[in-house]
């Protein structure tokens, strides 16, 4: 990528072709500079490097002009017939990393689970005198706390990420139906848009905030997963500390996910202009926001702990109550954009957590009886319940970290929030318990893919970690006896000191 200059005039940043090597001796070419970054943080099985440019020349068909060109002979530079669709690849990526936020977690959750199902720790101080042996430590609340609302994640990212390609598609269907049609004058940016004035305004925006929301919540998820771990899990051979390392850079590549939250937040201030203005886009985003705008006065009730769809309806009501405030404070008020930024990263917060929870009660609670539900997802009746215990275990625990918003918008009482932390949660951490291992069996790991010892399908553990440490440490080699029991503990000779 590199800007494009015409007549001293700056068109932005275009893609080129440019060689680099020789091809048969595969040297850099004349004044061009190129090497090897370095070791990273991680991810260092892909190679990085950096590249030096000085009065290189190439050829004009050496641009790449699938929707913008420069032409030949007049030098007139040629916009695509929908600027539109220049955006479209990097929704692409973005939904992508939504749709395996859900898988990458799950990684980190089945190896955790496994571990602290095999892991046995201390006795119950209140269990029966008579009760034999330790406690497995998956028993324990503290670990519950910590791992089920990340195995209920993994389920509702893996929906959320299924939502998001499907929008995509039909975006994508959409979107190359209308380029032909008429052309755009407005400048490049989905985020300049009036909403419902460019079909991928809301996938933009979209695919912004969960892509922000999704990588963090996996990325953090996975130090959850290995500090659950305990000491094992800061081995190597636990399986989690280089799949961490590795997927770090989701959170800063294809956009970084404090910038992201930006984009999130002025599309949601451009649609609630769209709607004091009597032009609302047809679509969730504005359905939320005047909903919203009409019951604001008579302020809402919803039954979170008894009605699921209620749920949902709290986390719309909070991103709306948080994209109105936004709104008073940039135009009314007149406070900086920089200002404003925290509040910004609170809205697209608010905003996605919502996507989230609505895609997963989409997926298991859609119209139709629970056996239909059920053989349309291809499961059992019994699966379907756990699932949707998952759904209210994801949802009312994020309403709880959440709850000072959910309590300021008057969605949820402040009695609501004690029974859901005391009550709801701690109730569903008990229903759950018992499913907790069959559930990351589902995703269907096999060993050689989570490379753990720790995770092991056969909770093998302990085995496979003196396996590893004695067998395949060459620095174990020459100085320890992969058989304990045999008489010759040290191989070499004594030191002569």
């Amino acid at each position: 990528m590199a800007q494009l200059y015409i007549n001293g005039k700056n068109y932005g940043p275009h893609p080129f072709v440019v060689q680099i090597r020789d091809l048969k001796t595969h040297e850099p070419l004349e004044n061009v500079h190129v090497g090897d970054i370095g070791p990273k943080f991680g991810y260092n099985t892909m190679d990085n490097g950096f590249l030096l440019f000085n009065k290189v020349k190439i050829p004009h068909i050496n641009m790449l002009a699938r929707f913008s060109r420069v032409d030949p002979i007049t030098n007139k530079y040629v916009r695509p017939a929908s600027p539109s669709l220049i955006y479209g690849t990097l929704t692409w990526v973005r939904s992508t990393i939504v749709l395996q936020s859900g898988g990458v977690l799950a990684r980190g959750v089945t190896i955790a689970t496994r571990y602290c199902a095999v892991r046995r720790q201390f006795q119950d101080r209140d269990a029966p005198a008579n009760a034999p042996g330790e406690n497995q430590v998956l028993d324990y609340k503290m670990v519950q706390i910590r791992l089920f609302p990340l195995l209920a994640a993994t389920f509702a990212l893996h929906f959320s990420g299924r939502g998001m390609m499907a929008l995509y598609n039909h975006n994508q269907v959409i979107m190359k139906k209308s380029a032909s049609n008429q052309a755009s004058g407005r400048g490049a940016g989905p985020e300049e848009l009036n909403p419902g004035a460019d079909l991928l305004a809301d996938l933009h925006a979209t695919s912004c905030g969960l892509k922000a929301l999704a990588s963090t919540v996996a990325a953090e998820g996975l130090e959850v997963c290995r500090r659950a771990c305990g000491g094992h899990g800061y081995s190597s051979h636990s399986g989690i500390g280089p799949w961490y390392s590795d997927y770090l850079p989701n959170t800063t590549w294809e956009g970084d996910n404090y910038m992201l939250t930006q984009q999130v937040a002025r599309y949601l201030l451009k649609s609630a202009r769209s709607i004091f203005v009597g032009k609302p886009a047809n679509n969730d985003t504005c359905a939320i926001l005047q909903s919203y705008l009409s019951r604001r006065e008579t302020g809402a009730a919803f039954d979170i702990l008894e009605n699921d769809a209620d749920i949902v309806a709290a986390f719309a009501w909070r991103a709306a109550y948080l994209t109105f405030e936004a709104l008073k404070h940039r135009d009314v008020e007149k406070r900086s954009w920089n200002s404003l930024l925290v509040d910004f990263w609170r809205l697209s917060t608010a905003h996605s957590q919502y996507l989230v929870v609505k895609n997963f009660y989409e997926a298991v609670f859609p119209s139709g009886s629970s056996a239909e539900v059920a053989a349309s997802l291809g499961i059992d009746e019994p699966t379907l319940d756990v699932l949707r215990k998952l759904f209210r275990l994801h949802s009312l625990h994020t309403l709880e970290r959440e709850s000072a918003d959910f309590f300021t918008s008057g969605a949820v009482t402040t009695r609501q929030i004690i029974l859901t932390r005391t009550k709801a949660v701690m109730r569903l951490l008990d229903e759950i318990r018992p499913h907790a291992v069959r559930l990351v069996d589902s995703w269907k790991f096999p060993d050689w893919q989570l490379d753990t010892s720790l995770g092991r399908f056969d909770g093998k553990v302990y085995e496979d970690l003196f396996r590893r440490a004695s067998e395949e440490n060459p620095l174990n080699e020459l100085t320890f006896d992969p058989y304990p029991m045999s008489n010759t503990l040290v191989k070499n000779d004594k030191s002569k000191l």
